[in-house]
């Protein structure tokens, strides 16, 4: 089947315009325990007070933000609240709806100036300005942050996903076997949720937000959801893992999507990982890899960094 187009828009909400995808043979992980220990851990993210920033409505809970995230509580009444956060040096904003209780956003931009901004609706799409800072931050490396849950990659102690993963990269020896592991399940269980697509095709997916247990229990999801669930997995096994958000070039169109990229110990990031060639390591994206039945066109298209552009990180 020829990949088809794939589009996730970003937009203060998100919403997917993606097509179907068909899983490869059944494969699973060795069962012999590895030399790596597969224990998961379990970061959870805490709002302790002691240092942050708002008014009588929203507090920014800056407490831990050299783990490489915020907290974020509405107190008001207003139902559609947004908040904006731009990293040092950028010229971008991420843009977030704030839900009941606490909200766990991350510090991608390393250490420096955020700007934390909030807003409440006041009628359809106009919203006014509720707060706005300034704070500088130092975050204590370029990895920690993607250990932690967020928004996006929601998980905690009770997530199935994490005692899924733990049996699944039993067997393997280091870090880069575990991510393998993984890959293979997502590749071989998940396929493409072709009804959930047709709603984002009209609409009707704005402000989505992947549920990896979901995922887990239909087998099925958009490429947000496969790099959740990856996502998840690999952070509980302690394996730093970026959900990125960007643009792919297939053939001769463009068009927004969502991949991983995940950090090794002794290595650094590598966003390329699966399949090495000698030279390059072939870049995770499970999404278009499941629909292309692992075709060399495909294959070429992850190898080739140029094709990605990446916008978000979470």
């Amino acid at each position: 089947m020829p990949i088809t187009k794939r589009c996730l828009m970003l937009c203060l909400s998100i919403a997917f315009l993606l097509t179907g995808c068909s899983s490869p043979s059944h494969k699973e992980p060795p069962s012999k325990k590895g030399t790596r220990d597969n224990t998961p851990t379990v970061l959870q993210p805490q709002a302790s007070g002691e240092k942050t920033i708002g008014n009588s409505k929203i507090t920014f809970d800056l407490s831990h933000s050299e783990d490489g995230y915020t907290m974020v509580e509405y107190h008001g009444h207003n139902s559609k609240v947004k908040v904006r956060i731009q990293n040092p040096d950028s010229q971008e904003f991420y843009t977030y709806d704030i839900h009941e209780g606490y909200n766990t956003f991350p510090l991608t931009g390393g250490s420096g100036s955020y700007t934390f901004i909030a807003y409440e609706n006041i009628s359809g799409t106009k919203y006014s300005q509720l707060f706005l800072k300034e704070e500088n931050i130092q975050i204590q490396n370029d990895y920690i942050s993607y250990l932690y849950p967020n928004q996006y990659v929601s998980f905690d102690k009770n997530t199935q996903a994490i005692s899924l993963a733990q049996e699944i990269v039993v067997g393997a020896n280091n870090d880069l076997e575990a991510v393998s592991y993984v890959y293979d399940y997502v590749i071989e269980h998940i396929s493409y949720d072709d009804e959930k697509a047709t709603l984002a095709k009209e609409g009707k997916m704005a402000g989505y937000l992947p549920d990896v247990d979901e995922t887990l229990q239909t087998k099925t999801g958009i490429c947000f959801d496969y790099a959740a669930l990856m996502a998840t997995m690999l952070r509980t096994q302690n394996i730093p893992t970026r959900m990125e958000l960007g643009y792919v070039t297939m053939e001769d169109e463009t068009i927004y999507h969502a991949w991983i990229s995940v950090y090794i110990h002794d290595i650094g990031w590598i966003d390329d990982l699966i399949h090495f060639d000698g030279k390059n390591w072939s870049m995770m994206d499970p999404t278009l890899i499941s629909d292309g039945h692992n075709s060399s066109k495909v294959r070429s298209l992850i190898k080739d960094q140029k094709n990605y552009t990446t916008k978000y990180l979470y």
